[in-house]
């Protein structure tokens, strides 16, 4: 059962962060607004906090990435370990920021600036920490089943789906 979850964190942990990434790239000024908002650093270093987070993702996401694609135990567990890190600070960051700011200020996430920030970006931000922490701490294990392989791939990508939409999906219909 480890193995499988460490499979399903292999393949959740890097799609979402890539394709935060992805979503930062398109929308480059959409972080940086979102940090002026959240008023956590002075206004000057919004857009330095928004790029070391942007790098960040990118370094985590593409390294858990290479060591699925390659599966290479060490760089994967290394790459999830310090998603976990990254993801956990998020949660902390995320939770601060909707239980002291204005309800509705912009959650930033993915360059996305409808999204607010609330509970749920938190919520989020945690459950990815924790998958991303169980599977540094087991890792691949070698020649799974083709079986173990395909479940955790379908389980991942599930994972991905729903943790991505997690907080826009929570949104109240009269918040919108």
């Amino acid at each position: 059962m480890t193995g499988l979850l460490a499979g399903i964190a292999a393949v959740t942990v890097p799609l979402v962060l890539l394709g935060s990434l992805y979503g930062q790239l398109r929308r480059p000024g959409a972080l940086a607004a979102a940090v002026r908002a959240h008023r956590t650093v002075p206004g000057v270093l919004a857009a330095p906090v928004a790029g070391l987070a942007v790098a960040a993702e990118a370094l985590t996401g593409f390294g858990a990435a290479a060591g699925l694609l390659l599966w290479e135990n060490g760089l994967l567990r290394g790459a999830l370990a310090a998603s976990a890190a990254l993801l956990a600070l998020y949660a902390a960051y995320a939770a601060y920021v909707a239980r002291t700011r204005p309800r509705g200020v912009p959650c930033g996430c993915a360059g996305d600036a409808g999204t607010p920030m609330t509970g749920w970006v938190a919520v989020r931000a945690a459950a990815l920490a924790g998958l991303a922490a169980a599977g540094a701490a087991r890792g691949l294990h070698a020649g799974p089943p083709a079986a173990e392989v395909a479940v955790a791939v379908l389980a991942g990508l599930g994972f991905a789906v729903i943790l991505w939409s997690l907080p826009q999906a929570m949104i109240e219909e009269g918040a919108r």
